[in-house]
């Protein structure tokens, strides 16, 4: 397997396509953003229109888009699966809801194969190598898969096919929940008159510093609108979100208000830790 490509050469996948280029594999890229084509270009992959024509002559394509993208990037005449060669892999590696993974499933052709294999990890992980994919998958289709994935970072294989969507969607009820927490934690030293630094430092002592500290992280970027679609895909997830992950349907609640706190600007991950993304009353 030689030939792989990457839908979507987005922040994760601007930093995983070259260590593919390293290793040897011929890399195909498809994107809508006309500086990220060029970019990919330059780094020596080649670049096509359209995700059907980059997956048409690939071995295995990695889906690295937003949940809200799979439908065009994956179905009708221009998506994934209408270049997807027979006897190739198409591997799902948003985070996502089990509607849109099975979406994606039923409309692969004959001898086209689905599996999905979120991402834990973020920029920085992606760029070092140390990104986790979960793997849903029967475990021959896990074992054709493992080569590309390992030249990425580590990989798990956590079931059959599903599982990797579902194991990500319950790590993120953890994972959206501390990161409202933090912000909500220093609404409250808004209320009392603290100090951010101090009221962060001492979160990092017990068991928040792993949360603190990639909270604090400007070396690992990641827009905070993102943290807030990931909560929306959570949600969509379960019927009735609001009985039934009712910690999560607050803090996307709180991270959305973050994300549109100062119109005009796109608040990055680490703002959560900053005044800019306060109450209204305390963002001076």
């Amino acid at each position: 397997m030689k030939t792989v490509a990457i839908i979507g050469f987005g922040d994760m996948g601007e930093q995983m396509a070259p260590h593919l280029v390293a290793a040897g594999y011929e890399v195909r890229i498809s994107d809508t953003d006309p500086a990220k084509r060029q970019r990919a270009a330059a780094l020596g992959a080649s670049v096509h229109p359209t995700p059907a024509e980059a997956a048409r002559g690939a071995q295995l394509t990695l889906g690295l888009v937003m949940s809200d993208d799979i439908p065009a990037a994956y179905l009708g005449p221009d998506g994934i699966l209408a270049g997807a060669p027979r006897d190739s892999l198409v591997v799902v590696c948003s985070t996502t809801t089990p509607e849109l993974l099975h979406r994606a499933v039923s409309a692969a052709p004959a001898g086209v194969t689905v599996l999905d294999a979120p991402i834990v990890g973020g920029v920085k992980y992606a760029r070092e190598r140390g990104i986790t994919f979960l793997v849903g998958a029967a475990p021959e289709v896990h074992e054709r898969a493992r080569p590309v994935l390992e030249t990425l970072g580590k990989v798990r294989h956590v079931g059959e096919l599903g599982a990797g969507v579902a194991y990500k969607l319950i790590t993120n009820v953890a994972v959206m929940a501390a990161e409202a927490g933090i912000r909500e934690a220093l609404d409250l030293a808004d209320h009392l008159g603290q100090d951010y630094d101090t009221a962060l430092d001492l979160m990092a002592v017990g068991p928040m510093a792993a949360v603190v500290a990639r909270a604090r992280d400007t070396t690992n970027p990641r827009p905070l609108r993102r943290s807030a679609e990931d909560d929306d895909t959570l949600l969509a997830a379960v019927p009735d979100p609001a009985r039934q992950l009712p910690i999560s349907h607050a803090a996307a609640g709180r991270l959305w208000e973050a994300v549109t706190a100062n119109d005009g600007s796109e608040p990055d991950f680490v703002d959560l830790t900053r005044r800019t993304t306060a109450r209204a009353e305390f963002r001076g």
